[in-house]
């Protein structure tokens, strides 16, 4: 390496973050700028297609696991009373704890005690407003709880690196590397996991430098982290580049053909939320009765896309092999933690399918977003999918969080509260899909800032102009 090549850790710790930074252009154009890359995955040893994939000579990557202590496992229990926020009061209401998790799973969580959850929201309320109270929690994180570890140590001693990247502000494994960084005054930069992170509680270590996706987002990143905006690029977000590269579009008729679709009639795209909403398969069962009965306005099929959660469980399977229906089966991996790698070919696969159905469906997840920008119709189910306790929690469950609230603010997707409903909203997208076209296009400028293909470049801006002013 020559003394004028500047080197850069990158830390990767969820399979979509290889899709969002690795492959999505972000370290193409690092390359391009001249740096030495050195990434990190979050697995015991890099499995032999991503270093194939991903190392030569300006590329090195490596494996590397950390743990948090109990006592420090104990201390990280305050994060989620340093912020009251709709995201955190529905952790408290909702989300269960390890004991309960097959329950989760089946879609039925055991009603939590009225008297603990109000407990716990009031400390919330109390906890959040002491204003000395999360500057000693950061520094009792960063000086009592040092995390390290020789073995990063090493590393940062072997390619003495100018920046640390994490990826996920809120993961161990970044956190540890942009902990060492500080302690060796090296430059730290970090962003979102994903674009709920910001309002789900209250961040246990600030980098030097923060990308957010949008301007909103730096505000209240301000506020309730207490992160200085002249610190914050807005970049966007780097897996909506698809929808503008060039190439990775097919013809409408060839993508649907090889599902075994007829790219003559309406797709209907149904993605499901996986654990979080287990019982979403009985959405597409309930439109497929429909499109046999003749029920919609004009002939339709359904493009079923599983969720990587429980992708292994074919929560589809009533209706698989049905006329008019396909299945998405994506390669699922046990590498990471969300057993998900979408390789570029996947990605080009999802973005075409997209592109071209005529309605997306899901519940409360970033489809929507994804559906904004190329202009298609999005419809919310609120009912049916969630229950606690007996009773049909979808809509405070999937919709009630910050981040999908500024969604439905934009009215740019329709909810339906119960099967009548769905079935009109549905027919009406069918025949006016432009509906809410002003809508989409307002929400795609407040949540994903641009959608020009230049997220991954504006990434590389802030990694380069980050480095030079520190």
């Amino acid at each position: 390496m020559s003394k004028a090549q500047k080197t850069i850790f990158i830390v990767v710790t969820r399979g979509f973050i290889i899709r969002n930074i690795l492959r999505s252009g972000t370290l193409a154009l690092l390359k391009k700028a001249g740096w030495r890359v050195v990434i990190f995955f979050d697995v015991a040893e890099v499995p032999a297609h991503l270093r194939r994939e991903f190392e030569d000579e300006q590329v090195s990557v490596h494996g590397m696991r950390v743990s948090v202590a109990r006592p420090h496992r104990l201390f990280l229990r305050l994060r989620k009373y340093l912020l009251s926020t709709s995201s955190t009061k529905i952790l408290v209401d909702f989300r269960q704890g390890s004991k309960d998790r097959q329950k989760f799973r089946e879609g039925f969580l055991p009603k939590k005690s009225s008297l603990a959850s109000q407990t716990q929201k009031l400390s919330m309320s109390v906890l959040s407003t002491i204003p000395l109270l999360k500057p000693i929690y950061r520094w009792i994180e960063y000086h009592m709880f040092s995390e390290k570890n020789p073995v990063i140590q090493r590393y940062f001693d072997e390619y003495q690196p100018n920046e640390v990247f994490g990826t996920s502000v809120v993961s161990s494994l970044d956190i540890a590397f942009m902990k060492e960084a500080r302690r060796r005054n090296i430059v730290t930069i970090a962003m979102p996991k994903t674009w709920d992170n910001i309002m789900n509680g209250y961040f246990r270590f600030t980098p030097d430098y923060f990308l957010v996706h949008n301007e909103m987002a730096r505000g209240l990143t301000a506020q309730y982290q207490h992160m200085p905006k002249e610190k914050m690029f807005v970049v966007g977000m780097p897996q909506f580049d698809w929808y503008r590269k060039e190439g990775v579009l097919n013809s409408r008729a060839e993508h649907w053909k090889s599902k075994g679709l007829d790219p003559n009639q309406a797709v209907i795209f149904f993605g499901s939320a996986g654990i979080w909403a287990a019982h979403d398969h009985a959405i597409p069962e309930l439109i497929y009765g429909w499109i046999e009965h003749g029920e919609l306005a004009k002939p339709c099929q359904l493009f079923l896309r599983p969720h990587f959660s429980n992708v292994h469980d074919d929560m589809f399977k009533n209706l698989r092999g049905k006329k008019g229906i396909a299945i998405d089966d994506y390669k699922m991996v046990n590498t990471f933690s969300d057993n998900w790698d979408p390789t570029v070919q996947d990605t080009i696969d999802f973005t075409n399918s997209v592109v071209y159905c005529d309605i997306m469906i899901n519940i409360g997840s970033t489809l929507s977003l994804d559906a904004s920008c190329v202009d298609r119709p999005i419809l919310n189910p609120a009912f049916g999918c969630s229950f606690q306790g007996g009773e049909d929690v979808t809509y405070p469950y999937q919709y009630g969080a910050d981040h999908y609230q500024w969604v439905l603010s934009e009215n740019a997707t329709k909810l339906s509260f119960n099967p009548k409903e769905l079935k009109q909203q549905l027919n009406e997208y069918l025949v006016h899909p432009e509906e809410e076209q002003e809508e989409r296009k307002n929400l795609i400028n407040k949540l994903c800032y641009r959608v020009d293909g230049l997220a991954s470049q504006r990434i590389v801006d802030a990694i380069n102009s980050s480095v030079r002013t520190a």
